[in-house]
């Protein structure tokens, strides 16, 4: 991963970000707008509902702008000795699962790194896994050779083979059986995808029997 965006890539990530940062605020603009109108009907505490709403979505892209800010400048990361099994499955006890979660964490899978960055790119992967599973998601832990392996798998369509790099671009979201939803930012898979580059990694997509596993 380039240390620094190009001034094509600059100028193509300020376009998106201000894209998808502006949506939000003009849905709730309109929301508003559209109370105003008749003020004696409006559903208010509907109107909040919907407005709070709103505030998550653009919470949630600044959360992840200034998580690929970080990334791009190369920042150096904290090098723990993390034992990737004992995160993993400390991490999914701390969440509200969506979905059920099946683990195979094979103990003694030891790396150097920044514990709050491989949380956060657990996170991103398993939030991408719930959003499109059918009922479950498989997360597994194992050495090969030298190498971990995290592997997070959802039930769920799949990504063609056309489109499995497709989805590390930023803010893209597909226009397919797994776009049922519109919650995520278009960032989690990039910001993930930093992170295992960061640490010396690679993060892909892979072919599996149901789903899509990375």
């Amino acid at each position: 991963m380039q240390g620094q965006l190009t001034a094509v890539g600059t100028r193509r990530f300020a376009s998106d970000a201000s894209h998808d940062l502006r949506s939000p605020i003009t849905a709730m603009r309109v929301q508003v707008e559209e109370a105003q109108l008749h003020p004696d009907e409006a559903d208010w505490p509907q109107v909040a509902v919907a407005l709070e709403a709103g505030f998550d979505l653009l919470e949630a892209i600044v959360t992840d702008l200034l998580a690929l800010a970080r990334l791009d400048s190369s920042a150096t990361s904290a090098k723990d000795h993390v034992d990737l099994g004992q995160l993993v499955a400390s991490e999914l006890r701390r969440r509200p699962a969506q979905r059920r979660i099946v683990t195979n964490l094979q103990p003694g899978v030891v790396i150097a790194g920044d514990r709050l960055q491989l949380s956060r790119l657990l996170t991103n992967l398993v939030d991408n896994a719930e959003r499109y599973a059918a009922a479950m998601v498989r997360v597994s832990v194992r050495r090969e050779g030298d190498e971990a392996v995290l592997e997070v798998q959802d039930d769920g369509p799949g990504i063609p083979p056309e489109h499995r790099e497709v989805v590390f671009d930023r803010f893209i979201r597909l226009d397919t059986a797994r776009n049922k939803e519109t919650k995520g930012t278009g960032l989690g898979l990039p910001i993930a995808r930093g992170i295992a580059a960061q640490h010396g990694g690679a993060l892909t997509i892979q072919d599996s029997e149901q789903g899509a596993p990375s």
